[in-house]
């Protein structure tokens, strides 16, 4: 099968496109760094982020650092949050309200740079989430492509819907329900990439490109593939024809695969781009890459033997949770990172936001880059997808998708993208499959599901279920290792303009004192522990309220660091004290993500002796991805899986 000349593309780099008051650079071989989807205001009504009262922010952080902190420690948190109070605050503090009245969001770029753009780590299971989806049964390479075909139609259709902006505006469910969300991350979610740079990363916007192409990686192959022409967009048949003249045309894996350098630290893949970008063919295709609205990865599947997680070889249920051998935790490994260099690792490009995976044996899901949004915006589109999949086309007797109401066009033919690959790039992509194997075979990885109940029976309990399975996970933890640890969980601050994520804390005294009265030598009845679970459930009930209201503590304590910083002064004590790297180092990193189909999302711990836990909570069961490193003796997720099982159901006991 006969591809398209790559030299046919070559008018896309470098172009400048005119918008009325600026002139964008289409590449990013100049800089690009001004250029953001932000700066449209689409919701003019929505209010800004407020900057929190200073009193009250230090009063949270003791309260909120005192069940983590030895009481010697406890009191020089004290010491230094007094001092900040008395001294550099109130100037700092009037610094960040005027910051607040000039700028959209006054906290987002700083945030940016904090969570995301500043961490040199790689992006594969530090950074990048994984999706698995529904699988799917493709009994032929036929079925796994007309499948893609109509993923690729679905988003092109919801892109459709951004460009006409006509995206309907989300609405809070409670807490002053009805009031509008912000929508600037789903309008991001198309036109962003991550680009790799020092001192830090940056994002490229695309926005006003308008490209004409996705991204396929096929063999750890990646091939331009037109979805439009003058006359109008390719339709699904169409789509379909182009992905299979990409599988004819290869049947062998690169030996070179250049996507795996962007599983690197993000200095090194930094310094290897810049390199790359030295080569015009190199430039062209990397051009192609950054500006496709995002890549379709046909991958092969993992074997069973190597990625299934040994828990559940004892209890294997052939069907709802397997595909043939796999089961749910060997796919979550496919999404995270691909299986590494002798797999799917180099069929992925790690810095484009959404890479949809779709396996031969009906394995699908996506990898994403989480800096341009949140995984809420992304699980509810999936959930779209496929509540809506095939409802809108025609098939044959056969059941094949036709096309009858567009006329036919002169498609472009996909066009493989080539690299010139000197001895020194071939030496940096060997280093990167070292690097990436090492991290995969460090990652300890658990998929679970707990079917003994779910969110119905939480509700019964009048407790809202991310309450409940955040107290669930303080228990666990502290059943395993005798302590409570600062622990991150997402909260969404989406009911202000540019609004992204403030951090629920979820270790308060009142969580220690119910987990205490709930070990084995504990003398304290079922009615007592009772009240202490419903003190504990108030308390953080609260605390979750305060973030997506706006008056979170970690956001606002980042402000205030960051405004010393650009002022030129010292940085207060505080933040230089063991006791905020303590604060700040989050043994426990969670997220609620429910869904309506099912569907689940996974990420790695973000310290070496720390626990990834996302849960996904059903009518009557809970999914939980859970995550660890080998390479730390402290931490199992087997155990912590266990632990977690054991506590859900001490739980139920005590409130039934």
């Amino acid at each position: 099968m006969t591809l398209g000349s790559h030299q046919e593309r070559k008018h896309r780099v470098g172009t400048v496109t005119d918008i009325p008051g600026r002139i964008y650079r289409a590449s990013t071989l100049g800089s690009t760094r001004g250029l953001s989807v932000d700066g449209e205001d689409m919701q003019p009504d929505l209010p800004k982020l407020p900057v929190p009262d200073l009193d009250k922010t230090l009063q949270r952080y003791l309260e909120a650092i005192q069940p983590i902190l030895t009481p010697v420690q406890y009191e020089r948190a004290e010491k230094l949050t007094h001092e900040l109070a008395e001294n550099e605050g109130p100037e700092l503090q009037n610094e960040l309200t005027e910051r607040q009245m000039k700028m959209q969001n006054w906290a987002y770029e700083w945030w940016l740079n904090d969570m995301y753009m500043n961490n040199p780590l790689s992006l594969p299971i530090n950074s990048n989430p994984g999706g698995v989806w529904p699988p799917q049964h493709f009994p032929s390479v036929d079925d796994q492509l007309l499948f893609a075909a109509k993923l690729v139609t679905y988003m092109l259709d919801f892109k459709d819907i951004l460009d006409r902006r006509e995206l309907p505006v989300e609405k809070a469910a409670s807490r002053e329900p009805g009031q509008p969300l912000c929508m600037a991350q789903h309008y991001r979610l198309f036109t962003s990439y991550r680009v790799p740079s020092i001192p830090r990363d940056f994002r490229r916007d695309t926005s006003q490109l308008s490209p004409d192409h996705i991204i396929v990686a096929y063999k750890k192959h990646f091939f331009t593939c037109p979805i439009k022409t003058a006359e109008r967009r390719l339709t699904t048949p169409e789509i379909y024809g182009q992905l299979k003249k990409i599988v004819l045309s290869e049947t062998c894996n690169n030996e070179t695969p250049i996507g795996i350098l962007t599983s690197q630290k993000r200095p090194v893949w930094a310094d290897e781009r810049i390199k790359l970008l030295g080569d015009d063919v190199n430039k062209q295709s990397i051009e192609e890459i950054e500006t496709c609205y995002f890549i379709v990865c046909l991958d092969d599947p993992l074997p069973g033997q190597h990625f299934n997680s040994p828990y559940n070889q004892k209890k294997r249920n052939v069907g709802r949770h397997w595909t043939n051998d796999r089961d749910e935790t060997n796919m979550m490994h496919q999404m995270l990172h691909g299986g590494g260099s002798s797999f799917n690792t180099g069929n992925r490009w790690f810095d484009k936001t959404l890479q949809f995976v779709i396996s031969s044996d009906g394995v699908v899901g996506l990898c994403y880059e989480h800096s341009s949004a949140e995984g809420i915006g992304v699980l509810n589109l999936v959930d779209e997808f496929y509540g809506n999949i095939g409802t809108s086309e025609k098939h044959n007797a056969n059941g094949d998708v036709v096309d009858s109401e567009n006329k036919p066009i002169d498609i472009p033919a996909p066009i493989k993208l080539e690299w010139t690959t000197p001895p020194d790039t071939k030496s940096a992509v060997r280093e990167a499959c070292t690097e990436i194997d090492g991290l995969i075979d460090s990652l300890d990885l658990m998929v679970y599901r707990f079917e003994n109940y779910g969110k119905d029976f939480i509700k019964k309990c009048k407790v809202s279920p991310d309450v409940y399975l955040q107290l669930a996970l303080q228990l666990a933890y502290f059943n395993l290792h005798g302590k409570m640890v600062a622990t991150y969980e997402s909260g969404s601050t989406r009911r202000y303009k540019l609004g992204r994520v403030d951090c629920i804390r979820s270790t308060t005294m009142e969580a220690l004192d119910w987990v205490k009265s709930m070990q084995p030598g504990c003398t304290d009845d079922s009615m007592e522990k009772m009240r202490k679970f419903h003190h504990a459930v108030e308390k953080q009930t609260t605390v979750m309220v305060e973030n997506i209201l706006g008056e979170g503590i970690d956001v606002h304590l980042m402000g205030l660091r960051q405004q010393s910083i650009d002022m030129g002064k010292d940085i207060p004590k505080l933040f230089d004290d063991e006791t905020f790297q303590i604060a700040n180092h989050f043994s426990l990193s969670t997220s609620q993500l429910p869904t309506k189909q099912d569907q689940f999302m996974g990420y790695g711990a973000v310290v070496q002796d720390g626990y990834g836990a996302s849960y996904n909570p059903q009518n009557s069961s809970i999914i939980f991805c859970l995550a660890s490193f080998r390479t730390c003796s402290y931490t199992s997720t087997l155990k912590f899986g266990q632990s977690l099982q054991q506590s859900l159901e001490l739980m139920k006991k005590v409130l039934e």
